[in-house]
């Protein structure tokens, strides 16, 4: 698969990035307690979906652009080539139109998360192009 937008490409590659980094995890859902206090939590996932948690991922990408002097990510516009290349699920509601971020419990909380599709986020990875 092939992203015609930098951006998003930039973006799922820093995904890919920050999974392969020894500093960030993911949690199993049904594990959501056992967090560990010298990483940082990106999210969480079961055998359909991976949860990321939006604040803590985009504010560390924007982080990292700031630092090479790149502009801040559009994220809006991120998600919606997601949403077209079916790799997020969404939720359409009738007054706001399409939210990309979905709302999930975890534990006691509910938060919202952009809910990637595990199968299509992994076909990616396995074909290399990133």
């Amino acid at each position: 698969m092939m992203f015609d937008d930098k951006e998003t490409c930039c973006f799922i590659h820093l995904i890919y990035r920050c999974l392969h980094d020894e500093r960030f995890y993911l949690l199993p859902l049904n594990e959501y307690e056992k967090i560990c206090f010298n990483k940082m939590l990106l999210g969480y996932y079961d055998e359909n979906y991976i949860y990321i948690i939006p604040d803590v991922f985009i504010s560390r990408c924007n982080y990292l652009l700031n630092q090479h002097g790149l502009k801040a990510f559009n994220v809006k516009k991120i998600l919606r080539n997601l949403c077209d290349l079916k790799l997020i699920k969404t939720y359409f509601n009738l007054s706001d139109g399409i939210r990309y971020r979905i709302q999930k419990r975890v534990g006691k909380t509910r938060k919202r998360y952009i809910t990637f599709n595990r199968g299509e986020f992994e076909k990616i990875f396995e074909g290399g192009l990133l």
